[in-house]
C-alpha cells in the first residue's frame, strides 16, 4: 500500500487548496451579482429573483449528500472532474439564458455541481493526509476560499462585470483553468491504469449490475447516516451555527439600512473587516488549534460568535460594528475547520464521503437564520434580531459540549502520524 507521505499526496492536496481559491474567485465575480443580472437583464421582480436564488440551497443539500456518497462508491476524482464540468456548463448556459426557466435550470445545475464538489474534495483531502495534519489543511482550504471571496467582488465591480452577462464566461474560464490543472496533476500522479477502478464495466449486464449496486450503496449510506445519532446531533449543531454565520451580511444590511445615515458605507467596512480578519488570522489561529480538541475550538468559537452578535445588537457607531465583526470573525475562524475535523474523526473510512455530504444538511441554517432574523427585526427591531439569532450559536455550543463527551477520540488532539491510505487509492481512480 502507498502511504500518505508520498510525494504525490501533498501535490494533489495543494491543488485542492489552490482550487478552492480559484473556485471562490470565479463564484464571487458572478454569484453575488446574480440578483442584479436577473433584474437588469431579464427584468424579474424581487419575488421571482428570491425564489430562483433561494431554491438553490435545496439543490445544494441534495447534491452534497448524493455526491459524497457516490464518491465512496465510484471514486473521488471522477466525481470531482464531473462536478467541475457541470459548473462550467452551467455558467455557459447562464450566459446564453434569456428566459426564467433557463435561468432556473442552469442555476439549479450549478448548485448541484458545485455542492457535490465540496464534500468530495474534503473527503479526498482527508484520504491524502494523516489525521494530525487534516485540521491544518482544512484551514488552508478555508483561507484560500476566503481570499477568493475577498478579491472577487472588488475585481468584478472594478472591471464592470457586476451583473453583466459576460461575468458567467469569466466564471467558466476560472473553473476551466482549475479543471485543466486538476486533470494534469491526476494524470502525472496516477501510478496505475484503469484496472480495478471502481465502477468500470463494458457489458450491458455489467452496467445494470453497477446501477443496482450504486442504488444499494446510496441506500446503505443513507441508512448509516440516519442511524448515527452522533452525526445527527452534530448536523443540528452545525445548522444552528450556519443560521448565524451563513447570511450575517443580510442581517447587517437590513439593520444598517434602517436608521443609519451611512449604513451602506458601514456595511462595506464591516464585510471587508470579516474577509481581512479571516485571511490574516486563520493560519496563525490554526497553528494554535490544530493539535487541540476540536470541540473546545468550536465552543470557544461559538461563544465569540455570541459576543459578536451582541456587539452588533448594541453598536451605534461604525467602529462598534467593525470591532464586533473582528470578534465574530475570530469565532468563525475557530469553528469551520474544527467542524470538518470532527466529521472526519467520526466517519467510517469507507463512508467518509457520505458523512461529509450529510454535513451539507446544515445549510438549511442559511434559510432559517435570515428568515428568523427578518421576523424579529420587523416585530422587535435590530437589537432583538441580533440577540435572537445569536442565541442559535449558544444552543449549538450546548449540543457540542454534550455530544462531544460521547464521541471517542474527541477528548484530545490526534497526534500527527503517517497512516495508510484507504483500500481504494483515490489518486489512482481516474483513467
Amino acid at each position: 500500500m502507498t502511504n500518505t507521505t508520498t510525494a504525490s499526496s501533498p501535490v494533489l492536496a495543494r491543488v485542492l487548496v489552490v482550487g478552492s481559491g480559484i473556485m471562490s474567485l470565479a463564484n464571487s465575480v458572478t454569484v453575488p451579482f446574480l440578483a442584479v443580472f436577473l433584474h437588469k437583464e431579464l427584468g424579474l421582480q424581487p419575488g421571482m429573483i428570491g425564489f430562483i436564488i433561494g431554491s438553490s440551497v435545496f439543490f445544494s443539500i441534495f447534491a452534497g449528500f448524493v455526491g459524497g456518497s457516490l464518491s465512496d462508491l465510484l471514486g473521488r476524482t471522477r466525481l470531482l472532474l464531473v462536478s467541475l464540468l457541470g459548473v462550467i456548463g452551467s455558467f455557459v448556459g447562464l450566459y446564453f439564458s434569456h428566459g426564467v426557466l433557463a435561468v432556473f435550470v442552469f442555476n439549479a445545475t450549478m448548485a448541484l455541481s458545485s455542492s457535490s464538489f465540496g464534500p468530495v474534495g474534503k473527503a479526498l483531502l482527508s484520504d491524502l493526509l494523516p489525521p494530525g495534519r487534516r485540521v491544518k489543511w482544512f484551514s488552508y482550504q478555508y483561507v484560500a476560499t476566503n481570499m477568493g471571496f475577498a478579491v472577487g467582488p472588488v475585481v468584478g465591480a472594478a472591471v464592470g462585470l457586476a451583473g453583466d452577462r459576460s461575468a458567467f464566461l469569466v466564471g467558466a474560464l476560472g473553473y476551466g483553468v482549475y479543471l485543466l490543472g486538476l486533470a494534469v496533476v491526476l494524470l502525472l500522479t496516477s501510478s496505475s491504469a484503469s484496472a480495478g477502478e471502481p465502477g468500470r464495466t463494458g457489458t450491458g449486464e455489467g452496467r445494470t449490475q453497477l446501477f443496482g449496486s450504486v442504488l444499494q450503496g446510496l441506500a446503505d449510506s443513507a441508512r448509516v447516516v440516519a442511524t448515527d445519532a452522533r452525526l445527527l446531533f452534530l448536523i443540528l449543531a452545525g445548522l444552528l451555527l450556519e443560521a448565524v454565520h451563513g447570511r450575517v451580511s443580510s442581517l447587517l444590511a437590513q439593520h444598517l439600512s434602517d436608521g443609519f445615515a451611512d449604513g451602506t458605507a458601514t456595511l462595506g467596512y464591516v464585510l471587508t473587516t470579516n474577509a481581512v480578519t479571516v485571511v490574516v488570522l486563520q493560519l496563525s489561529v490554526s497553528r494554535y488549534t490544530d493539535k487541540r480538541n476540536p470541540v473546545t475550538s468550536i465552543v470557544v468559537g461559538g461563544l465569540l460568535t455570541v459576543l459578536g452578535m451582541a456587539g452588533f445588537a448594541f453598536a451605534e457607531e461604525t467602529w462598534h460594528f467593525v470591532a464586533a465583526m473582528v470578534v465574530f470573525s475570530l469565532g468563525e475562524i475557530l469553528i469551520y475547520p474544527a467542524e470538518f475535523a470532527i466529521i472526519d474523526r467520526i466517519a467510517p473510512e469507507d463512508r467518509r464521503g457520505s458523512y461529509f455530504g450529510a454535513q451539507t444538511f446544515a445549510q438549511l441554517g442559511v434559510f432559517i437564520g435570515p428568515y428568523t432574523g427578518g421576523l424579529l427585526l420587523a416585530a422587535h427591531g435590530g437589537t432583538t434580531m441580533f440577540l435572537g439569532v445569536g442565541s442559535f450559536a449558544l444552543a449549538s455550543v450546548v449540543i457540542y459540549l454534550l455530544v462531544g463527551r460521547r464521541i471517542p477520540g474527541l477528548a484530545g488532539p490526534v497526534p500527527e502520524r503517517t497512516v495508510e491510505r484507504p483500500k481504494q487509492d483515490h489518486a489512482d481512480d481516474m483513467a
